[in-house]
């Protein structure tokens, strides 16, 4: 392979992985987009992963049970 053959080679080779990065990238796109949909949708029926607000509070009881069950 002369200078001139391997200089295209290399230039169809570049060309063809710029074309999948840009299909990649499309891609990439597609599925964030899908995914923010779909949080949004858990989101608005009250389901979403997003941690529990608020306090803990254990009654008497619960502390007792609780202390019972480590001093076994």
């Amino acid at each position: 392979m002369n200078k001139a053959d391997k200089i295209q080679f290399i230039k169809s080779q570049l060309q063809d992985l710029n074309i999948q990065e840009e299909l990649f990238k499309q891609g990439l796109s597609s599925i964030t987009s899908r995914k923010s949909y779909l949080e949004m949708e858990l989101d608005s029926l009250g389901a979403s992963n997003s941690t529990r607000k608020g306090r803990f509070e254990m009654t008497p009881e619960l502390k007792l049970k609780a202390v019972a069950c480590l001093t076994k």
